[in-house]
């Protein structure tokens, strides 16, 4: 028995190691595009990433706090991500928090689409503003990306509640998200996704198209705000046979209404599938949650596209990873109430 035990222990510890192991050695370039960061936590998150058998860049770190609070002009924030995306050494690009302002730096990233195309692709990794830049890269370049908490957390730095809240500055604090014992390894889950795929059950069909037995298209999407801005831009694509993903924060249930609205009475609009993440606040009650789930039920019983909800991504405590630019399956057991999701390993 005491072998076997042994045994058991030494296996479980060898599995636990396993993905920052295979990792080892690999080097994760931080960068921010989008609003300024809290310089103080690049060492907490450097040593986070250390911790995982990583090492750790900060090359593309150049913060000079812009009028409008991002952490650069925008030329100087599209040139940094440019040559970025450009450097042949570059395989892991983790962003260390969102916020807002990488949307303008589409004009710039559109400019220089074959240069980046004959780079060795790269593998980045974020979401909330990132939106705007995983959907050049998915849709322009080709190469898919982690839709996954951004570095600037607590859930990386490994940092209770209580310290994580008194690190944040008040124009951080909406950035922070606290750590969660239901999540506390996002980093190994992550490259979990990249060597593994997704496979998520808990998919609740808000409509009755969407308990078909079977979809199938290319994960896309992220923050709603940012979707929602590039709708009827030179930027936009077709949604035809994506399933898109949507989540926000700070957008009340009266909001997010008239927001689902737009998408309802959008012209030529034809994706597979929609999936609803996060939107009430971190902070919140039964009450509150009840209200966003059912406007998010209204719109999908006034839609002929499948409607999804899985509140385990986006803004919250729970940020479960995607491989946006991939394709994704949604599979619905008949005799279950939930639908699943798979995707394949990058």
């Amino acid at each position: 028995m005491k072998i076997s035990l042994k045994f058991i222990s030494t296996l479980a510890i060898s599995l636990y190691f396993s993905i920052s192991s295979s990792h080892a050695k690999d080097t994760i370039y931080l960068i921010s595009s989008s609003s300024a960061y809290d310089e103080s936590y690049i060492p907490k998150i450097t040593q986070a990433f250390q911790n995982k058998g990583f090492n750790v860049s900060t090359q593309y770190l150049n913060q000079q706090l812009s009028d409008f609070g991002y952490v650069n002009t925008d030329h100087e924030r599209a040139k940094n991500l440019i040559h970025a995306l450009k450097n042949d050494q570059v395989k892991y690009l983790w962003f260390v928090r969102g916020g807002s302002g990488a949307l303008n730096l589409l004009p710039k990233l559109h400019a220089e689409i074959a240069p980046i195309k004959q780079s060795t692709p790269k593998i980045l990794i974020g979401f909330s503003d990132v939106t705007a830049i995983h959907y050049f890269i998915n849709n322009e370049i080709g190469w898919k990306s982690i839709h996954g908490t951004t570095a600037a957390t607590g859930k990386i730095m490994n940092v209770p509640n209580t310290t994580a809240a008194s690190l944040e500055s008040p124009t951080l604090k909406s950035n922070l998200i606290n750590h969660d014992e239901n999540q506390n390894d996002v980093v190994n889950e992550i490259f979990t996704t990249i060597q593994n795929g997704v496979h998520y059950q808990g998919l609740l069909p808000l409509n009755s198209t969407a308990k078909q037995h079977f979809y199938e298209g290319t994960l896309t999407g992220g923050n709603l705000t940012l979707v929602q801005t590039l709708f009827s831009t030179k930027y936009e694509r077709s949604w035809d046979n994506q399933i898109l993903l949507l989540e926000d924060i700070s957008v009340t249930y009266k909001q997010l209404d008239r927001l689902l609205h737009q998408i309802l009475f959008k012209k030529d609009f034809k994706p597979k599938a929609i999936v609803f993440g996060q939107f009430y606040p971190s902070k919140t009650n039964d009450g509150e949650r009840l209200i966003y789930k059912e406007v998010i039920r209204t719109f999908a019983e006034q839609s002929h596209i499948p409607v999804y909800y899985y509140p385990y991504f986006g803004h919250g405590k729970v940020n479960k990873p995607f491989i946006l630019g991939e394709k994704a399956h949604i599979a619905c057991p008949q005799d279950s109430d939930y639908c699943s999701i798979f995707q394949e390993k990058l």
